[in-house]
């Protein structure tokens, strides 16, 4: 199908093809221009580490992370190993799936070679791999633009679909995370989520074995990428499904040419050998869920939606208020064209409600909802919809001035969050007003961000004054015994929300013990740690030779002041105690809590 009217005047621009030209050179060149030694660092890292562990190191099933100790050693590439997991015999696994390794594995050879011929180290982190594992994400980016114009050229006129490509690139956040944060999962995503629409049009047109092929496996490797994606597949499953009937018809469709699903899926299937054989391999399980932090995860009964809208820390029509036009547009797309606008909408709201249930909400240092960005193949065609109903002179100024205002505001705060103006994890209403448009940070705007966590019983406490005591918790127990129990039998254990209302509190922990061991090395320890579900997260665990004040006459006086870690729940529930596997003679005394929040909202 393809609209007829136009949005401006025949003029305004000739060809779509010039304005993705234009962008691609935008792209390269920035992104080009701003190549770091570290680009394989962080959430990066993990999804990089099959490459260089199986051609370099041969050791694809990662019997041994020396090498990445030393690597991290010498670039610094992350501060904790949240990339690896462990399975049951405490062996390391690798955390992400191979989605993002499949990809980046051409351009790790280009790096390699690269390394050879110039006599750079052939490490896998040189300055050549740093350089094709980009130049790999520009390629992406290029790939996804052709489709994404493809697709519009589809349903719309040239004009159109010029003016809906200046705005995704350019007024939203994709102009972050498919330029300087190319080596992500939603550069991938947003390509395999233009071939798969380009495909689904071009299957339900011409029914070529081709095309459903292109369906299966940009389902697979988006799934393969990123796992919640597995819901891309209603998609070309309900294309063309509006009404019971045509449900019928659909099903009636897809027996008939059933042979070519059963290739197309069982093509789809090989692509997870890999992945499932490496997880057999390590843990004996065919599936195995690698994700082992408590604190985090998938909440559907306690979705965020508001915060993931609206909130100023990473509110994504705080940050990308053009997006507001594309979701009009769902309406127009609806009214008029079912056929393909109920299967665009039934994706687009299960996925917005799916990233919206993950409790980390705001997904680290990201600019705006960095998730989204996979459905924007699906909001631009809502948002050429929308366009398509500006008929008069006024309404067409009127939309202009806003998009130009968004696309502004989009690039200025981008701008911001580069030269650290814009925290990318602790901006509060209060802080986003004090920098709104400002060019530098003004003075006390520091104090109106939110706290920073950093989980760490050495660390100095922020600004005291500003809270105060509000419990404090005698944990009674049994007198001094000199017990060699590997676990201490007095502990606290409290709901977080019988402690405070507020997002986050400061504890003292204060203890006197007398001893008859003289030298400690296995331990103890004093464990402090939120619980879910019995689970424990943001673990933290000194020795107590860290802690001690005092040692003399047989007794060890014990302090440790620490922030509680992000809570997943308010439910969830803060655990103190003592931890002895050496199992040295320890009495136990005078253990006390103390509980203090931030004065003020």
């Amino acid at each position: 199908m393809k609209f007829s009217k136009t949005f401006l005047s025949k003029n305004f621009w000739s060809y779509s093809k010039t304005v993705v030209l234009a962008c691609i050179l935008f792209i390269s060149i920035f992104r080009l221009s701003n190549v770091n030694i570290n680009e394989t660092s962080w959430d990066v890292l993990g999804y990089y580490l099959p490459l260089p562990a199986t051609f370099i190191h041969h050791d694809p099933t990662l019997k041994s992370i020396d090498w990445i100790k030393e690597a991290n050693k010498d670039q610094q590439l992350t501060d904790t190993y949240y990339q690896l997991g462990v399975n049951k015999e405490g062996e390391p696994i690798y955390f992400f799936l191979f989605g993002m390794a499949i990809f980046m594995l051409p351009f790790f050879f280009l790096g390699h070679a690269s390394a050879y011929i110039f006599g750079f180290p052939m490490d896998g982190f040189s300055e050549p791999y740093q350089y094709c594992l980009v130049i790999g994400g520009v390629v992406y980016t290029i790939i996804g633009l052709f489709f994404l114009r493809k697709i519009l050229r589809h349903f719309f006129n040239e004009q159109i679909a010029a003016c809906v490509i200046l705005i995704i690139v350019f007024a939203t956040n994709y102009s972050n995370h498919l330029t300087l944060k190319n080596l992500e999962t939603v550069n991938v995503l947003f390509m395999l989520m233009c071939i798969l629409l380009w495909s689904t049009i071009q299957w339900h047109t011409t029914q070529k074995l081709k095309h459903i092929i292109a369906i299966a496996l940009s389902v697979a490797l988006m799934t393969l990428v990123k796992p919640s994606e597995v819901f891309s597949i209603f998609i070309p499953l309900l294309w063309n499904v509006f009404s019971v009937e045509s449900l019928k018809q659909k099903a009636a469709l897809i027996w008939k040419y059933k042979t070519q699903v059963i290739i197309a899926a069982s093509l789809s299937i090989l692509i997870f050998v890999p992945q499932l054989y490496y997880w057999y391999k390590k843990t004996g399980q065919i599936l195995f869920d690698s994700y082992q932090n408590a604190g985090v995860g998938l909440d559907f009964t306690h979705p965020h939606i508001l915060d993931v809208l609206f909130s100023y820390k990473k509110g994504w029509l705080i940050y990308t208020p053009v997006i507001i036009l594309s979701l009009i547009g769902f309406y127009f797309l609806f009214r008029k064209h079912k056929q393909i606008s109920f299967a665009l909408l039934f994706y687009f709201l299960l996925s917005f409600y799916v990233l919206s249930s993950w409790t980390e909400w705001w997904y680290g240092a990201a600019f705006s909802c960095r998730p989204i960005i996979t459905a924007y193949p699906i909001l631009a065609i809502a948002l050429g919809a929308f366009l398509l109903q500006i008929h008069t002179k006024a309404a067409r100024i009127s939309v202009l001035v806003f998009v130009f205002l968004c696309t502004f505001l989009n690039q200025f705060q981008w701008w911001q969050l580069r030269n650290y103006i814009l925290d990318p994890v602790r901006t509060t209403k209060a802080y986003y007003w004090a920098t709104f448009l400002k060019t530098s940070i003004p003075q006390n705007a520091e104090e109106l961000k939110s706290v920073s966590y950093v989980y760490d019983p050495l660390r100095t406490w922020p600004d005291k004054n500003r809270y105060k005591k509000t419990k404090e918790f005698q944990v009674t127990g049994s007198a001094p015994n000199f017990s060699s129990e590997e676990f201490s039998s007095i502990k606290f254990r409290v709901p977080y929300n019988k402690l405070t209302k507020k997002d986050h509190l400061w504890f003292t922990i204060s203890m006197t013990l007398a001893v008859k061991d003289t030298a400690f090395s296995n331990g103890p320890f004093l464990v402090a740690t939120a619980m879910y579900k019995d689970k424990a997260y943001g673990y933290l665990a000194p020795h107590l030779n860290e802690l001690r004040k005092t040692n003399s006459d047989g007794k060890m006086e014990i302090y440790m002041q620490c922030m509680s870690p992000p809570i997943r729940t308010t439910n969830d529930e803060i655990s103190i105690y003592l931890w002895n596997p050496g199992k040295y003679k320890l009495g136990q005394s005078n253990f006390k809590v103390k509980i203090f929040e931030r004065k003020g909202n």
